[in-house]
């Protein structure tokens, strides 16, 4: 199992939850710092409060995962109606904020995007093949994505997805992820880990080409990615796509 802390241990590793990183659907990322110096990210869960049974048992199973392309879990707290995990710490935060920020000097090179994109499909293959119980994450996205301080790659929030059986080769859930993201089965409610692989499609694309796959910033033809992309292959014109703010793209 991973480490156990106390509510009180968390408000003093970040300092009364001081420093946010992000927020997401499941709740806030708070900036930590243990007692030895290492750096954390604390995610304190909202509406978690009442699945003390469910929680603890996820926490096992996220915490006995361990892969290179995959957010370490570090420990967790589940203390009266708090909920937290805790996370290994990131130094370059999400992708989205590399990717879709239009500033030269943060722009990755080709390579870098490259294994970027490696880096998630690995993560993605060991949830869904080689895990003990098959994980469907549910929410891949770029602000899912984290970079550490050699800008490698590892899918978090893993471990909030839905957990699904070795023998279960679909689930039936309710709709969940993020507009722009979502796959077209879920219209049918019949959901498998395609479902991530549709997202990660998406993903794909917005490291390409640099830019959100709802961009309202565009104009109203150009404003959905995957629409412009088709009409990009049909012209055969998909290099002008291509993000130029790196010389090598």
């Amino acid at each position: 199992m991973p480490t156990r802390f106390s509510y009180e241990e968390l408000t003093v590793m970040t300092e009364i939850f001081s420093e946010k990183l992000g927020e997401g659907g499941f709740g806030s990322v708070f900036e930590g710092t243990m007692s030895d110096g290492t750096k954390i990210a604390v995610k304190r869960l909202q509406d978690f409060g009442n699945v003390k049974k469910s929680f603890l048992a996820e926490v096992a199973t996220i915490g006995s995962i361990q892969h290179v392309n995959l957010v370490q879990l570090v420990g967790f707290c589940a203390e009266k109606s708090h909920r937290l995990l805790v996370y290994e710490y990131m130094a370059n935060g999400s992708l989205d904020r590399w990717i879709f920020h239009g500033k030269q000097e943060r722009s990755l090179t080709w390579d870098i995007r490259k294994k970027i994109i490696s880096d998630v499909a690995k993560g993605l293959a060991y949830l869904h093949e080689d895990c003990n119980n098959k994980i469907i994450h549910l929410d891949i996205k770029p602000q899912n994505i984290l970079l550490d301080h050699n800008l490698n790659a590892k899918v978090s929030d893993f471990g909030l997805s839905k957990l699904v059986g070795k023998d279960e080769s679909k689930i039936v859930t309710t709709m969940r992820g993020t507009p722009g993201y979502l796959a077209p089965e879920w219209l049918h409610e019949v959901i498998t880990e395609k479902v991530d692989v549709y997202s990660f499609g998406v993903v794909i694309l917005e490291i390409i080409c640099g830019r959100k796959n709802l961009d309202r910033h565009q104009d109203e033809d150009d404003m959905h990615l995957l629409s412009l992309f088709m009409r990009k292959a049909v012209e055969r014109q998909l290099l002008e796509m291509v993000d130029k703010k790196s010389e090598d793209m």
